[in-house]
């Protein structure tokens, strides 16, 4: 089953992959491998490398599925081999958490596109715990925005009336109105496709202006790609419960 959700994650994950062979490293907004690692280069390399043929991959039948598990298994390694340890020897501080929660939902996102690619009611518990996780996750991220009000409220376009604070606080708010929705399957399909607009509309005014205003950023593009791959994984979390009631008897 081919869904826009699995076409644009993979986007994401191509464009991720482009980005980390562009500077030749990793953006720590994403996975922060020290620069001093012997072969730290060659594996920025390989790790593009894997990013952009997965990402390919994740539209072909055969080896959709595959390459939806690589993603999540890349992700989802990457966040218990760097980003938690870290995050457990600072455990009061949010930023760590929040970093845990990222990597976690774009891991989540591969094993929806995994879900998707093999089909839903070939293992019914399998996107409902992705779904689970990613809708934790959703409610961290809108801690974040008020844990770190005014710099959410610092990305926010000064014309966007009628504030920019009112602007970091309402996404937290919805970000977390939106985890819970899904977390307890109350308009559950609804929440994921605004959430997937929001997501959108960050790119529009947030990352896209952030990269014009600062080309050179390397982080500032990561930030384009990670945000991709969220809407892309809020997508399939959309794809994947209009999949199960298509498939309910």
């Amino acid at each position: 089953m081919i869904t826009i959700g699995r076409r644009i994650y993979g986007l994401g994950a191509i464009a991720l992959g482009l980005v980390e062979a562009r500077f030749g490293g990793f953006s720590g907004d994403w996975l922060p491998v020290p620069a001093h690692l012997p072969g730290y280069h060659l594996f920025a390399y390989a790790t593009a490398a894997v990013l952009i043929l997965a990402g390919l991959a994740i539209n072909l039948p055969r080896a959709g599925a595959i390459a939806a598990l690589v993603l999540a298994a890349l992700f989802g390694t990457g966040m218990l081999g760097l980003i938690l340890p870290h995050t457990l020897t600072t455990p009061t501080d949010w930023g760590g958490w929040q970093a845990v929660a990222e990597s976690t939902a774009m891991a989540l996102g591969g094993v929806l596109a995994y879900a998707l690619a093999r089909g839903v009611g070939d293992a019914p518990n399998l996107p409902r715990i992705a779904r689970l996780g990613f809708g934790a996750c959703l409610v961290v991220f809108g801690v974040s925005h008020f844990a770190y009000a005014k710099f959410t409220a610092s990305l926010v376009p000064t014309w966007l009336p009628p504030s920019q604070l009112f602007w970091a606080y309402a996404t937290g708010v919805a970000q977390i109105a939106a985890g819970l929705a899904i977390l307890s399957g109350v308009q559950a399909r609804l929440a994921a496709i605004l959430l997937t607009a929001m997501y959108a509309v960050f790119g529009l005014l947030v990352h896209i202006p952030s990269v014009i205003a600062a080309p050179a950023s390397h982080d500032n593009w990561a930030e384009n790609a990670v945000n991709l791959l969220l809407l892309g994984a809020a997508w399939c979390v959309a794809d994947s419960l209009k999949a199960e009631t298509i498939a309910a008897p």
